[in-house]
């Protein structure tokens, strides 16, 4: 049976699962992901940003956790979970599409419109589970990890700059520019997705970004997303300043003072990228695919009829196209005598 997660439902993800399938980016390069905390922001979110859903079948069960980005009518899957004897029916396969099912359902009626998730190239099964509940893929990515020499060695690229909010718009501009119409209708993004949040002493992640600015317009943009266990970095670089990649990955890693790993994103789309990258390090270490699924939303919600209501309707009579002079006058054919 679908459900919400409820406070009991902490007890059984307190036990190691049988079976985990990562969805997430930050939850496969970022953080390991511990279903318990999940589950707790889930139930103290008040706004939806965290969402868990779990069902259960006799002994066996399993949890979907999902978040919600501020602003955005989509969810991102981070993780799929199941619990229970290893021997026991039914597979984790068949539990989770029950889930996928359901949490389709359940975000249609919370007005959700978009469903993303990131699989890695060599989940054969668990893609054919997320394409038979209408996942589909819209792009491919690489994942590669800096090994080698520490390139923390000061580099300094003058002319980029810390992004501001007036680089909002230019960004987004780069990134319709430099991405695939494809990928843009399946991502459905705004400019002001590319503004960087507010930092708080309890974010889990911190978000820096770097542009170059060519005259009046944005021709490339790098951001570094990190935690207390990696660096995430992507970039978005127009065609014009390809030869400029080295430089702009070196002054990436000079802003970065730690030894923890660090991880490069670059998209299909971005083949020509990853020789520079090479150059310094970076060696391919995983390929994603990225999915989507739409939902339908309700538009129109039902109104009851009081078909039950015994009271008279109150309405005003429909007025008659007669004069009142013509309707009391009795109208008789009269008899005419033929000579």
């Amino acid at each position: 049976m679908y459900r919400i997660l409820t406070p009991p439902d902490l007890l059984t993800l307190r036990h190691k699962p049988r079976a985990v399938a990562l969805l997430n980016p930050d939850a496969m390069l970022l953080s390991a992901h511990r279903p318990l905390v999940f589950g707790m922001r889930s139930l103290l979110s008040t706004n939806g940003r965290y969402s868990s859903a779990f069902v259960r079948d006799g002994a066996v069960s399993a949890v979907l956790h999902a978040h919600a980005p501020v602003s955005r009518p989509e969810r991102e899957l981070v993780a799929l979970a199941s619990y229970g004897p290893l021997m026991r029916y039914p597979s984790d396969h068949d539990l989770w599409f029950r889930l996928l099912e359901a949490h389709v359902i359940d975000s249609g009626n919370h007005h959700v419109q978009r469903l993303y998730a990131t699989l890695s190239f060599e989940s054969d099964d668990l893609s054919e589970i997320f394409r038979q509940s209408g996942y589909s893929c819209y792009a491919r990515q690489a994942v590669f990890r800096l090994e080698g020499p520490d390139w923390n060695q000061g580099t300094r690229f003058a002319a980029l700059q810390p992004q501001t909010r007036h680089d909002v718009w230019g960004v987004h501009q780069l990134y319709g520019a430099v991405t695939p119409k494809p990928v843009q209708h399946a991502e459905a993004r705004t400019a002001r997705d590319w503004a960087l949040p507010i930092a708080t002493p309890w974010d889990e992640y911190k978000l820096r970004a770097w542009v170059l600015r060519h005259e009046d317009r944005v021709v490339a943009s790098i951001r570094i997303k990190s935690s207390r266990s990696a660096h995430v970095v992507t970039l978005l670089v127009h065609p014009d300043v390809r030869a400029d990649v080295a430089d702009m990955l070196r002054y990436g890693m000079s802003q970065i003072a730690d030894s923890l790993p660090i991880w490069l994103i670059l998209r299909e789309y971005q083949e020509e990228l990853q020789w520079p990258a090479q150059d310094l390090g970076f060696q391919p270490f995983r390929e994603h695919h990225l999915l989507v699924r739409h939902t339908v939303a309700f538009t129109r919600r039902p109104v009851l009829a009081r078909v039950l209501d015994p009271a008279r309707e109150q309405g005003t009579p429909i007025p008659s196209i007669i004069p009142a002079s013509e309707q009391a006058r009795h109208h008789v054919t009269p008899e005419r005598h033929h000579e």
